[in-house]
């Protein structure tokens, strides 16, 4: 009688040990809380936005007319941009990639196949482009400068 008590106690215990110890992963989640939320801080350069859709369309085939865009983030978090040099290098950053998002669209879309009704292609597409992202980027070197 006595080892079929010490038995089924052995399993008892071994089920209690189980559950507990499955329950405890669960239990731990529930109650941390979120202190730390990451962000990543970017500028997103965009070209080939479309400005005045009415204009684009009348001017084409409904069917046949079509958007395009590219864009591309640019990082900034391992810049202290209160720095010059760090804020002369963001500039830099957002001049590639704005070289590299009209690239991309001249290459997906070249403008002999592929006629631009409204927006800007080549060295036109890298300054507009350019500028616009930069007036972002200004914004934010001028918050953390202040």
């Amino acid at each position: 009688m006595t080892s079929l008590f010490q038995r089924n106690l052995v399993l008892v215990v071994l089920v209690l040990a189980f559950a507990g110890l499955t329950a405890l992963p669960a239990s731990a989640q529930t109650r941390s809380t979120a202190r730390w939320s990451p962000r990543i801080e970017s500028i997103v350069v965009k070209a080939g936005a479309m400005k005045n859709w009415r204009a684009a369309l009348t001017a084409s085939h409904l069917g046949r007319a079509f958007a395009v865009s590219a864009s591309m983030p640019v990082p900034f978090a391992d810049l202290d941009l209160v720095k010059n040099e760090d804020a002369d290098e963001l500039g830099r950053r957002v001049q590639v990639a704005a070289r590299l998002v009209c690239q991309e669209l001249d290459n997906k879309y070249p403008p002999t196949q592929f006629p631009i009704i409204e927006g800007y292609s080549g060295t036109e597409c890298v300054r507009v482009t350019a500028r616009e992202s930069m007036e972002e980027a200004n914004m934010v070197i001028a918050r953390a400068k202040r």
